[in-house]
């Protein structure tokens, strides 16, 4: 990518948070994003197709940050489960206040599709990358082991959703502790079976 195509890409994604940190982004118009980028149309059109995909872009790539450190602790076995997911749980707070203002406009409320689809997205597919990877991990059950892998994605996903969703509700300053607390002591037993023995 060119010089000229990475300011213009710094400049949305600027425009975009400062946004979608007022109101959800599904309220922010083409017109808004392109002044306050300070580019025409033309040009925004040939980096995106909409708001939303300019801020998806911004935050998946964040998350795949998130995504790739804790698959990265469970596979390597080093620490227990509950420590893996004390840091993964860390990271996701500290990508949820990076974002904060944005994400309290677009969820507070339920205000924001676009963010509720991009979370449950992030989530089942970090889900569907480590069953994948160990496949192990999967608890038996009746069905194709394909159809058991998106069931349990989807509903660890959905469920991480939720606790983000309840958290953000919380007025400001929001506990940090009580947010990791919370996602570790509702896994599933299949993702956090237990520390294993200390050596």
């Amino acid at each position: 990518m060119d010089v000229r195509a990475r300011r213009t890409r710094a400049r949305l994604r600027e425009a975009v948070l400062r946004l979608a940190s007022e109101r959800p982004v599904e309220d922010v118009a083409v017109a808004d994003l392109v002044r306050t980028a300070r580019i025409n149309r033309t040009t925004f059109y040939k980096h995106a197709g909409s708001p939303a995909a300019v801020l998806e872009r911004v935050l998946y790539a964040d998350l795949d940050r998130v995504r790739s450190g804790w698959i990265d602790d469970t596979l390597e076995g080093r620490l227990s489960v509950q420590e893996v997911w004390e840091r993964a749980s860390h990271a996701l707070v500290d990508h949820l206040e990076r974002y904060d203002a944005l994400y309290t406009a677009g969820l507070v409320g339920r205000r924001s599709a676009v963010l509720h689809r991009l979370l449950v997205d992030h989530f089942v597919e970090s889900v569907r990358t480590l069953l994948a990877r160990d496949p192990e991990m999967l608890p038996a059950g009746d069905g194709p082991i394909a159809w058991r892998t998106e069931a349990h994605a989807r509903f660890v996903g959905h469920g991480e959703f939720g606790v983000v969703e309840a958290w953000l509700s919380l007025p400001a300053p929001r506990d940090r502790a009580l947010f990791v607390s919370a996602i570790t002591s509702m896994l599933p037993a299949w993702l956090a079976p237990g520390p294993p023995p200390r050596t």
